[in-house]
């Protein structure tokens, strides 16, 4: 992590040293003259949720106005997406998204009151983070060798959660069960919160989800750590193999969270907002809060941000082809 601080720092000294001027000439035109919304497509609580008000608050602090996160929670992240999209493209309404609203919309969703091409513009990516399976802690399975072997055993009786209907969580779901040969039944919710309550209950036998918010569950005791959808196995939870050690490699896709503008931001205020940002990511005592909490920071300019989410969203509609996903 300390290559990646030092590394981000260097990319970034640049921006630094040429944030005043950008600031100032977003200032000429009135911004910022009042306060920010970052709006957020889910619940509180989140990995989405949390990483918005940890920025928010380190940003607030550079360009001399509040930053506030509000939560719009529903559909799949796509309330949030929309709002911002209809947003008069000021700088002041901004999307802290993530793909589930973003690429796994554009791949899934056949009349999408927004086009995330066309209706927003990227700013830059903030985090990158890991997908983890886990189960119930009193559920028999420990590893993901014997959760195979238990639905083998047991078909038709396992369950999995995820957020919504082709959010992020159901995808890898779809995806494991494919490539495992067995049979789960798709469980949406409308966050994480009620997935993780039915889960400990026993309702529900397992989940992806991002290892940031699971692990102080897994700690807990609440929760059982299978598989991490990594590389290589993460800081967070050092002895959790990785999927491609379990068997799985091709489960998954690189895990993420962004910020975006409506389209027609004036360019200035994008470049300011873009700068701004990446002084507080490449700051190591706010990497390090976002490293703990097992989402290392990924900062990247606005056109690359804007071609992962054309390549991702390209390799989604291949994806939900070949696993037969529903579009909605």
């Amino acid at each position: 992590m300390v290559s990646e601080i030092s590394s981000l720092r260097r990319r970034h000294v640049v921006s630094a040293l040429a944030l005043t001027p950008l600031l100032a000439v977003a200032q000429k035109n009135g911004w910022p003259d009042k306060p920010v919304r970052f709006i957020v497509g889910w619940p509180p609580g989140g990995s989405a949720d949390v990483v918005a008000r940890l920025l928010a608050e380190q940003l607030g602090r550079r360009i001399g106005q509040a930053v506030i996160v509000e939560n719009r929670p529903g559909a799949s992240g796509r309330i949030g997406a929309q709002q911002v999209a209809r947003a008069d493209p000021d700088g002041y309404t901004l999307l802290f998204g993530a793909p589930s609203e973003l690429t796994i919309a554009a791949a899934t969703v056949v009349s999408l009151p927004y086009d995330p091409f066309k209706d927003l513009q990227p700013v830059t990516q903030v985090v990158s983070g890991a997908f983890m399976l886990v189960v119930d802690a009193r559920f028999a399975p420990s590893t993901v060798a014997e959760l195979v072997s238990y639905a083998k055993a047991n078909p038709g009786t396992l369950n999995y959660a995820s957020y919504g209907n082709n959010t992020t969580n159901h995808i890898y779901g779809a995806q494991f069960c494919a490539a495992a040969g067995i049979q789960a039944a798709h469980v949406p919710y409308k966050g994480g919160a009620p997935a993780w309550n039915d889960l400990m209950a026993g309702q529900i036998q397992f989940m992806f989800d991002n290892s940031a918010v699971l692990m102080p569950l897994v700690r807990a005791g609440k929760f059982k750590a299978l598989a991490v959808l990594s590389p290589e196995r993460i800081r967070l939870s050092p002895g959790t193999p990785t999927m491609t050690e379990a068997g799985y490699p091709d489960i998954g896709m690189k895990s993420w969270l962004g910020l975006l503008a409506p389209a027609k931001t004036p360019a200035n205020i994008v470049k300011a907002l873009h700068d701004e940002v990446a002084v507080v990511l490449a700051a190591p005592d706010f990497a390090r809060q976002l490293d703990e909490r097992g989402m290392p920071v990924h900062s990247s300019t606005p056109a690359e941000f804007a071609q992962v989410l054309r390549s991702e969203t390209a390799a989604l509609k291949t994806l939900v082809q070949k696993l037969g996903l529903k579009l909605e």
